[in-house]
């Protein structure tokens, strides 16, 4: 036995970096199991054919040629008027993300492998964002968060469907660190990757840079600016019209969006009389943006990590088109709102924790499965825009009010010690 700790002790790293390689097989080799016999993952198909067919056939990844092959794949024809067109509507720069998964030519392969790569890229999401709110969870709390955002509707959805919020929302969490860690370099990289796909981060972007301006930051915007250049150049000097090209998928891709914010559904139900209410809805979010950019741009590191996660959450209600099944990008808002509660009453959270996580779980899953069409196809509906978005401002606005009132706060970032005398 002392002889088998001696070598532990010796080759440690080799024996972590062997149990990696294990890990990393075992789970690909589930997500093969899954997914030979379940079709799906056509978010992850569009990219991934037209990043392949580029790179092997020379094909525009914007063609209408790339976009009716991956329709006839998921219908079998054409796709018709309301139906997903699947474009592919990131920069070109996007593909060096899919490139190593394009180079598997078998599909099943390369989304079991990818599978993979978002499961470990949300567990890291899980722990960066603990990280971030420095909350020392237990584990009666960590376990059950663990199996919600895994098996919740909005975590497992994802995962199956092969998006890019789950790389998005690690990017982001990553800037976050990074800034707060004075990592000026990162945090221009992270910016400039952040923009394979803006529109979910889009406001999130605006008061990072607003963050950076006021502090005079200008390291992080120059090397923000100088990877985006070199992404760009490298984009023009392989299809010198890509950007138009792009515009052009995106846009169209956001008007597909149905229903893509609380707005749009009042504004399909309701019409002119919805679309005021859209409006006041946009005008209010805006405001209340606005009002808290202005207080958090020369904050402390947890005033504005508020901020920017509120902006997030906020994000989905602005009038911005955002899928609830992209909701991943509201897990560390949630988290941090659970970190704040759980400094305030300590232990005595632990039910309420535990109450908002079931029925978040379950409210979100009834939703999905009771608005299934009557072949078992499901849709996207409406009342997926409020279980998770209200919870986390819910719980985002409830912690702001307690910092400001509360003596009592003590967050490690900032906690002074008082000796009585």
């Amino acid at each position: 036995m002392i002889l088998l700790i001696n070598l532990f002790k010796k080759y440690r790293a080799l024996f972590l970096a062997l149990a990696v390689v294990v890990i990393l097989f075992l789970l690909t080799w589930m997500n093969f199991q899954y997914v030979k016999d379940n079709p799906g993952g056509y978010d992850f198909y569009t990219n991934w054919h037209a990043t392949r067919k580029y790179f092997f056939e020379g094909i525009n990844p914007y063609s209408e040629q790339n976009r009716l092959d991956v329709q006839n794949l998921v219908y079998g024809r054409a796709a018709l008027t309301g139906e997903d067109q699947f474009r592919f509507s990131i920069p070109l720069y996007g593909v060096l993300l899919y490139s190593p998964f394009a180079l598997i030519s078998n599909f099943i392969m390369a989304r079991a492998i990818w599978m993979s790569f978002l499961e470990i890229a949300l567990f890291v999401i899980l722990f960066l964002s603990i990280k971030l709110t420095w909350w020392k969870i237990n584990r009666s709390l960590l376990i059950p968060l663990i199996i919600f955002s895994f098996l919740g509707l909005h975590g497992i959805i994802t995962l199956l469907n092969g998006g890019l919020i789950i790389p998005i929302t690690l990017i982001a969490l990553a800037l976050l660190y990074a800034i707060q860690n004075k990592q000026d370099e990162a945090a221009g990289l992270l910016l400039a990757l952040m923009t394979i796909f803006p529109i979910p981060v889009g406001l999130f972007g605006v008061l990072i840079l607003i963050r950076l301006v006021v502090n005079r930051r200008f390291k992080a915007i120059w090397w923000m600016l100088g990877c985006l250049g070199l992404l760009i150049g490298f984009s023009i000097a392989l299809i010198p019209e890509w950007i138009l090209q792009f515009l052009v998928n995106l846009i169209n891709a956001f008007k597909e969006l149905n229903p893509g914010s609380p707005g749009s559904v009042l504004v399909s139900r309701w019409g002119a009389v919805g679309n005021r209410f859209s409006i006041i809805i946009s005008v209010i979010v805006g405001l209340l943006l606005l009002f808290e950019w202005w207080q958090a741009a020369k904050a402390g590191d947890q005033r504005f990590l508020w901020a920017a996660l509120l902006t997030l959450a906020l994000g989905t209600w602005s009038g911005i088109k955002v899928s609830p099944l992209d909701y991943v990008l509201l897990y560390p808002g949630l988290i941090m709102g659970f970190a704040l509660l759980y400094e305030r009453w300590k232990n005595r959270s632990t039910g309420t924790i535990l109450l908002t996580l079931a029925l978040l779980f379950l409210s979100n899953w009834a939703i999905y499965l009771l608005t299934m069409s009557a072949d078992f196809k499901p849709g996207i509906s409406s009342y997926l825009f409020f279980p998770l978005p209200f919870t986390v401002i819910g719980l985002l606005y409830w912690s702001k009010w307690w910092v400001k009132k509360s003596n009592s706060v003590e967050l490690e970032s900032t906690m002074i010690e008082l000796k009585r005398p």
